[in-house]
């Protein structure tokens, strides 16, 4: 596939709850924190765009950013949204389908508490503002945990739930939990994505697929404008890199809890 851009030039930096709920989680940033950011990125010059932007063939920004939101959470609807909307941004949310509209039971309830994914309606006004709707699996589940099969229904049937909702085939597809391996990458391929979103770091022979598994960097609750500032600048082999991956390597436990706990409970009821 050849693209206007090096993609890998274009800084994708991903957020998941946008939220004054307190969270035990350090995945949340504060709408405040957030809507300092994105007037940071006009302020260094920088325009979004999305993943299917760059297959449009429309001239592109000369300061790219991608903006990606995992989970689409509703937060990011009622919060994040109207930040974008009003200074003219627009980003990509990746959202499991089987949980449109549900609240987060695929995810460890640290206190009981549980966030609500965005329902077919605010998905609906999220694309007529400009924001891409993409794929971040079915169920939640991490790929390369399931048979062939099951990961393959995964791929394709949020696919096509996203398109019969939407109107529109989604380009890209964020792996749960950044789990993923050539195998993972053939069958988005052949799904008929164009993108992969991945994390920080991951060690494949790509073979010319690596749109396919593409670097972000989280911006975290605790992110000075000087952290957001460093990411967007994309070197992944500093400190701030390697922080991040010990950050990621704590979605380890959501992946245990489905595995054992959840599955137990569900196998009891």
């Amino acid at each position: 596939m050849k693209l206007p851009v090096n993609i890998h030039q274009i800084p994708i930096i991903n957020y998941h709850k946008i939220s004054i709920r307190n969270d035990v989680g350090i995945t949340t940033r504060h709408p405040a924190d957030f809507k300092r950011d994105m007037q940071l990125l006009r302020q260094e010059g920088y325009q979004t765009v999305t993943f299917a932007d760059l297959l449009s063939g429309d001239p592109l920004p000369e300061k790219p950013v991608i903006v990606t939101f995992d989970d689409g959470y509703r937060c990011v609807y009622q919060q994040a949204l109207p930040v974008m909307q009003k200074l003219g941004q627009k980003g990509v949310v990746f959202i499991p389908t089987a949980y449109i509209g549900k609240e987060n039971g695929w995810d460890v309830r640290i206190a009981g508490k549980t966030f609500a994914h965005c329902d077919e309606r605010q998905l609906i006004e999220l694309q007529q503002a400009g924001f891409e709707i993409g794929s971040h699996g079915r169920t939640h589940r991490a790929l390369d945990l399931l048979s062939q099969e099951e990961m393959e229904r995964e791929l394709n049937q949020s696919k096509q739930e996203l398109k019969t909702l939407l109107g529109k085939e989604p380009v890209s597809i964020c792996y749960p939990f950044g789990r993923f391996d050539l195998t993972i990458i053939s069958a988005a391929k052949d799904a008929g994505y164009r993108f992969g979103a991945a994390s920080l770091y991951f060690k494949l022979n790509l073979n010319g697929l690596s749109h396919f598994a593409l670097r972000r960097f989280n911006i975290y609750r605790f992110e000075s404008s000087e952290r957001l500032r460093a990411k967007l600048r994309m070197n992944f082999n500093s400190w701030r890199g390697y922080r991040d991956w010990l950050i990621q390597q704590g979605a380890k436990a959501t992946v245990f809890y489905q595995k054992r706990i959840l599955k137990f409970y569900q196998q009891r009821n």
